[in-house]
């Protein structure tokens, strides 16, 4: 079944200008509020699945398999600000209370094979029932509820000229949630804080400041179908073409986010207006293989309605308007948009002493645009990938070699990024043990450049580039 990915990033463009007034605010109130911050984090994740099937003789049915899941996850930080120079100013160490963002899921799953001898067809349905939690001192939504239900039927089969495959599905999706609207009740509540602030803290606070919420109960009723039809030109060559249509659902940080981000240096906007993507799909493959050489090349174009994306404020209003700490406001938004693309790679398998020797090259590219000629911000940057491989028996290695073109399509607000190459190499040996026991250990040398490179598709490129060059062993063991 065709997918469709929405690439919902963020950029992080403060100005010169607008960094050093922040910085004097905080040093005027005798301290760098951010400076020496570290961060804490505690991950709890139990899961429970049983899984099973029955089999059945002489039957329309040929087969059911299902599945129960329950997953509980938990991930707590903390922001502590560091010892070093909070003392010097008579200050004790600040530390603000944990976040703790909880997920707990239960899902139903079943296949029904309900086969033939010329048709491979299966039924699939599916129930899900979630809830998400954003609980502490960094809250950024209300604790929100997700029910789902979904049907499926996937078809395949030989035709006497091309292979098909058809897939359909239904989905009801019904999303419970509440917004917070803050409003300030007193306009001198920055002197009051700044008067106040060792005595008063908390009772300013619950004075200046008046809490309204809004609940929201939406329900989405999405449909989705795919085709594809594949076609061998001869023993070399073959071909695939697919079309889809598929509707995708906002998710609830979508919905319903309402408040500071601060890993992504955000003030986030959930927008509860938000209908579902709906995407149609072209995308046409051709491989080809001749004897020790491989290729394939595939082209796409997807032209997705009510396109779903993040919007940061410009400068010029974040400047004129700076009633979020310095954070940046952005707002999740939609409309149509476009997207087009195509990838290949070309290679060759050759016989070296007792092993094989794989040499290829990739590149792949895609440009998005809203339908009203402007760019789509974050877009992923044209790629080349060189590839060297070694493998005999149980050893490989491997050296990768990714070249990253500068990326210049860029939206409003948005920063250009530039062009990197990232080496990496990988050494990976497997050793037969004893009472068949497997041993396996690799080895790796990562961006062996040691570039200074940054993603685009970033929320916070700027602040934390790609790592440096690193090393490492792994290694693990089966019994």
């Amino acid at each position: 079944m065709a997918t469709m990915n929405t690439m919902n990033t963020m950029n992080d463009d403060h100005d010169d200008d607008h960094d050093d007034d922040h910085d004097d605010d905080h040093e005027e109130e005798g301290h760098d509020e951010h400076e020496g911050e570290r961060i804490f984090s505690k991950t709890n994740s139990d899961v429970i699945n049983l899984a099973g099937a029955f089999n059945f003789d002489n039957s329309w049915i040929k087969r059911i398999d299902y599945s129960v899941r329950d997953s509980d996850y938990a991930l707590t930080e903390q922001h502590a600000e560091g010892k070093e120079g909070h003392e010097e100013q008579g200050h004790e160490d600040h530390e603000e209370g944990p976040t703790t963002f909880t997920n707990n899921a239960r899902e139903y799953w079943t296949t029904f094979d309900i086969s033939t001898d010329s048709f491979s067809q299966k039924m699939v349905l599916n129930v899900v029932d979630e809830d998400t939690s954003v609980i502490g001192a960094e809250a950024f939504m209300q604790p929100t509820e997700t029910k789902e239900k979904s049907i499926g039927y996937y078809l395949s089969t030989d035709l006497d000229l091309f292979h098909l495959d058809f897939g359909a599905r239904y989905e009801q999706i019904s999303r419970d949630g509440s917004v917070v609207h803050r409003e300030e009740e007193h306009d001198d509540h920055d002197d009051d804080h700044d008067d106040d602030h060792d005595d008063d803290h908390d009772d300013d606070h619950d004075d200046d400041h008046s809490e309204d919420i809004d609940s929201f109960n939406k329900d989405f009723n999405n449909s989705s179908l795919a085709l594809s039809i594949g076609r061998d030109i001869n023993e070399n060559v073959d071909i695939n073409f697919g079309i889809s249509r598929v509707e995708r659902a906002p998710n609830a940080v979508e919905l319903f986010m309402n408040g500071p981000h601060l890993a992504t240096g955000r003030l986030e906007n959930g927008n509860t207006n938000l209908k579902s993507e709906s995407a149609s799909n072209l995308d046409l493959t051709v491989n080809v293989s001749m004897g020790a050489f491989f290729g394939s090349f595939t082209l796409f174009k997807n032209d997705i309605d009510n396109y779903i994306y993040l919007q940061d404020e410009t400068e010029e209003e974040h400047e004129e308007h700076d009633d979020h700490e310095g954070l940046i406001l952005a707002n999740w938004m939609q409309k149509d948009a476009k997207l087009k693309g195509y990838e290949f790679e070309l290679g060759g398998v050759f016989e070296l002493g007792r092993g094989d020797l794989t040499v290829s090259y990739a590149k792949d590219s895609v440009q998005g645009k809203f339908k009203d000629g402007s760019n789509i911000a974050r877009m992923i940057p044209s790629r080349n990938f060189y590839t060297v491989s070694y493998s005999h028996d149980d050893l490989k290695v491997a050296l990768n070699l990714k070249d990253v073109f500068s990326q210049n399509d860029i939206a409003v607000g948005e920063t250009s990024t530039e062009a990197f190459q990232m080496l990496d190499l990988k050494i990976q040996k497997t050793f037969n043990l004893f009472n068949e026991s497997e041993l396996n250990l690799s080895v790796f040398a990562n961006n062996l450049f040691d570039e200074v490179a940054r993603n685009h598709t970033s929320f916070v490129k700027n602040e934390v580039p790609l790592p440096g060059r690193n090393y490492g062993i792994r290694a693990s063991l089966k019994f």
